[in-house]
């Protein structure tokens, strides 16, 4: 099981969500954990994302995935933190939406579906067969229901019950109702396939008017098949709308136009798309149409005219008030193919040019009790047109059945019941409480005008499926009625379709996976579930914090101040850290060595000495007599502790000693540095103990500012690093400049800069860079009138050793730096027994040392060392005697190395 999401404050949360309602339910359930910092919560959320992801997979390739649908907005609506009443609400609103569906499912799984979404609304609802309220009963009384609802219940479960409860039942009822659908006696088979023959082939020509009615022959019967009058390709389905109307005529029952304006159509480019994941696409509609007629043009609702192709023949295209086309191709009545090429138009809309005239149809009826309270519930509880549609068409849905006639005496009975009813056409309807799709919508369209709401109906085509050689056909079994309400916000009409379940012609086949199903325009948009590329964007979105939150603080500040990856982060904070471990032959941190001398130093600085405070009594921390005349006088007047003590207290004043310590290290990037010692390269020991000594003065520093040491006397530590490719001045890199700081960003050009290796050595040309940087800061210093008052100490490393004339050339850089007189002493290392001539050239007191380093292992506790050489003269001249101790314990410590 999982357990509940945690819940936001909801005094906040649910202020937001009803002012604002979150487009993406699924996006705002995970906002928290979007927002937090718990690498714990986000690896939670993941998981129940990826849960989420692999049951919308799952589902996706079974049958009746409406189903899952409501599994899944359902749990989302309920996992949501919202106040109950919001959760109504939105309950509510998914409800109505997953309704629109309806039409799309057989008989009993249409009434399974509408038995569920009225249970979870706390609705009554009257199943039409026993079975369903067997059902619903079964799965309330075994708990599936809520384990399918519930918000604390994992995926998987939920998935398991949908396999094991829902579907076999499901597939039960929808071959009964398919066997029902297409039962008949042989001698009515025999008369339909004689009547069959007789179906058109050819577009109609234009009606003016429409009577609604039940007819035996709307739908056709699984294999029977009549000619297609509309040849579709790439095939494309849904609702194709061939002409709407706006008035009643009740005396005779049909839907009229009262009169008809057209224009030249407008037509639009082609899209050049083939690929319905990317939405609508071109398709071409072929027929073989009279010549000399105007005939009406299905097309739909996706969709615009982009061009028509009649051969030689000249044709017309026009529109008239209601947005419906009519073409015209010149003849005397020849039969003439046509090609009808439709473009994708994302922007087509139905409006009206006059929305201030647009009429109410006047159609009289009585209703029942039943129907009048709804009528009345509805205007109470919504508002506007749409919503008040939506509720009536629900309603329809679930009161009023199917009817499809046998034969053409039962239409007759039917239709004469329809046409003489003394409630009117639709006031028949809600007492027969069965018809067919324009039977129906016309009902619905009473109901609308109870409700003062504009609607017109429609007629068309419900296209579904695709033959052998991938066509999408219209033809005469594929007639459809529907009806099309006004948005008084959006000034345009749109679609509703009220027909009830069990229409063959607008259900999917449900056997068959969405991947196999034709795309097209089909009735209702989700609302709730995310789209698979909004759960995928939400899936990435929190692997990405999941994968950050799982770095260190540490590591995150570092990519966020030096702008670089997490994992180049990672890399440099472990590469530091590593360096930080380096441990003396004791087993004693390096850092920890270090930082014993440097806090020796702080506090060593702090000179201290006696002050006078007194006369005091010996109970307010006097010590010896100050005053013996006084004292005697105190005791012989009975004072037992006379005010005669002196006492003494230390007072810290700072010594004016040495300044600054400034370190310069130059690291060695030629070629030879790629080196392996015990599957490391040698440019990775040198750039691990550049990190440790930069790291440990860089506290030492620290430490000295909170120290609080006076301005004039204050102790600051500075460092450098800058290495060498070569000999060249442009392959001379400055890693990290001088300053006490040892940030970010410097970490990050160090870890780049010395892994980038060269070919050749640059030793002088390095150190020369240096040499012309003191001399500068020491003449300016100079020029001011400030004494230099630094300490400063390099350290240049070289692998191979000195080439050539760099021996003299090293030589000399020592004996200039030595008569700048600025305090610097210089250090050469050799790295490896490859440079065995460092400490020869360099050993040359008092201008420079040298130093080998054999191992080359060890190279960050040799650099480690030479810098406590030098730290030790920081110590003030008066402490040092003090302090004698943890000097010879510090250079104990690096006395072998």
């Amino acid at each position: 099981m999982v357990e509940k999401f945690k819940q936001p404050n909801k005094s906040i949360e649910e202020k937001e969500v009803i002012l604002q309602p979150p487009t993406n339910l699924v996006e705002f359930l995970y906002s928290q954990a979007l927002s937090n910092e718990s690498y714990e919560d986000v690896a939670l959320a993941l998981e129940r994302a990826e849960a989420l992801q692999n049951f919308r997979k799952k589902t996706s390739e079974l049958p009746f995935g409406s189903f899952s649908e409501i599994v899944e907005g359902i749990t989302n609506i309920n996992q949501a933190p919202f106040s109950e009443e919001t959760r109504k609400e939105y309950k509510e609103k998914f409800v109505s939406e997953m309704l629109n569906k309806v039409n799309r499912f057989s008989p009993r799984v249409a009434d399974l579906y509408q038995a569920m979404l009225a249970e979870i609304i706390e609705q009554p609802y009257k199943p039409h067969f026993d079975i369903t309220q067997e059902k619903m009963d079964e799965m309330k009384k075994s708990g599936d229901f809520y384990v399918l609802l519930s918000p604390n219940i994992s995926w998987d479960i939920k998935l398991n019950r949908i396999e094991s409860r829902l579907i076999d039942y499901l597939a039960g009822v929808r071959a009964l109702d398919k066997r029902e659908q297409n039962e008949m006696d042989d001698d009515v088979r025999e008369w339909r396939q004689e009547q069959l023959k007789k179906a058109p082939s050819q577009p109609p020509s234009r009606k003016n008017e429409t009577k609604p009615g039940v007819d035996p022959f709307e739908r056709l019967k699984e294999g029977e098949r009549v000619p297609a009058i509309w040849s579709i390709y790439p095939a494309w389905g849904g609702y194709y709308k061939e002409q709407s109307f706006s008035q009643w005529d009740s005396q005779r029952n049909v839907w009229t136009e009262e009169g008809y304006t057209y224009k030249d159509v407008e037509t639009i480019p082609l899209s050049n798309n083939q690929d319905v994941k990317k939405g609508p696409i071109d398709i071409t509609m072929t027929a073989k149409i009279v010549t000399g007629q105007w005939i009406n043009l299905p097309i739909p609702y996706t969709h615009s005219l982009s061009k028509i192709e009649a051969g030689s023949k000249s044709w017309q295209a026009q529109q008239d008030q209601n947005g419906d086309l009519v073409i015209f191709v010149e003849g005397h009545g020849e039969s003439q193919e046509v090609k009808v090429v439709l473009a994708p138009n994302p922007n087509k809309k139905f409006i009206s040019s006059e929305p201030s005239k647009i009429k109410i149809p006047n159609m009289p009826a009585e209703f029942s009790e039943e129907t009048n309270k709804k009528l009345e519930e509805i205007k109470n509880t919504k508002s506007g047109n749409i919503s008040r549609a939506s509720a009536l068409m629900s309603y329809v849905k679930s009161r009023i059945k199917y009817l499809a006639p046998k034969d053409y005496t039962e239409a007759e009975r039917y239709n004469s019941a329809y046409n003489n009813h003394s409630k009117g056409f639709a006031g028949a309807v809600d007492e027969l409480k069965e018809g067919d799709c324009d039977v129906v919508n016309t009902y619905f369209a009473a109901l609308c005008v109870k409700l003062n709401i504009p609607v017109r109906h429609c007629i068309g085509h419900s296209v579904k499926g695709k033959d052998e050689e991938g066509y999408s056909n219209i033809n005469s079994g594929t007639g459809h009625g529907w009806s099309e309400v006004w948005n008084e916000v959006k000034k345009e009409w749109v679609r509703m379709d009220a027909t009830p379940p069990g229409d063959t012609n607008l259900e999917e086949d449900n056997e068959k996976t969405n991947e196999e199903s034709v795309a097209g325009d089909y009735n209702a948009e989700e609302i709730v579930c995310p789209t698979e590329e909004q759960l995928e964007a939400l899936r990435k979105k929190l692997a990405e914090l999941k994968e950050k939150l799982s770095y260190t603080k540490e590591e995150r500040q570092l990519a966020e101040v030096a702008s670089i990856e997490l994992k180049e982060a990672r890399q440099i904070v472990k590469e530091i850290h590593e360096a930080e471990l380096t441990s003396l032959p004791s087993g004693e941190l390096v850092i920890d060595a270090l930082a014993k001398l440097f806090n020796s130093i702080v506090e060593s600085r702090k000179a201290t000495m006696l002050s006078y405070e007194g006369p005091v009594r010996k109970r307010e921390g006097g010590e010896s007599i100050e005053d013996i005349v006084r004292h005697k006088i105190g005791i012989l007047s009975g004072e037992t502790d006379p005010l005669s003590r002196e006492k003494p207290t230390e007072e810290i004043k700072e010594e004016k000693i040495l300044g600054g310590f400034d370190l310069y290290l130059i690291g060695d990037k030629s070629g030879s540095m790629e080196r392996m010692s015990e599957n490391e390269a040698l440019w990775q020991i040198q750039r691990r103990a550049i990190y440790l000594i930069l790291s440990s003065l860089y506290h030492f520093e620290r430490n000295l500012e909170r120290a609080n040491l006076s301005k004039d006397n204050s102790l600051s530590v500075r460092t450098q690093v800058i290495s060498f490719r070569g000999s060249n001045a442009d392959e001379i890199d400055v890693d990290k400049p001088l300053s006490t700081n040892f940030n970010a960003q410097d970490k990050v050009r160090l870890w780049h800069s010395l892994t980038e290796q060269g070919g050749g050595n640059g030793d002088p040309e390095a150190l020369s860079v240096i040499y012309e940087q003191i001399k500068k800061e020491a003449e300016e210093l100079k020029k001011q009138g400030i004494k230099d008052n630094r300490l400063r100490l390099i350290i240049t490393c070289s692998d191979g050793g000195y080439v050539d004339d760099d021996s003299a050339k090293m030589q000399m850089l020592a004996k200039m730096f030595y008569e700048l007189k600025a305090n610097v002493i210089l250090v050469g290392l050799g790295l490896t027994e490859s440079a065995a001539n460092v400490p020869i050239v360099m050993n040359n007191p008092p201008y420079s040392r040298g130093g080998i380093v054999k191992n080359i292992n060890n190279l960050p506790i040799v650099v480690a060392k030479e810098v406590v050489l030098e730290a030790i003269k920081l110590f003030p001249e008066k402490a040092r005697e003090g302090a004698n101790q943890i000097i010879k314990h510090s250079l104990d410590k690096f006395k072998n190395m």
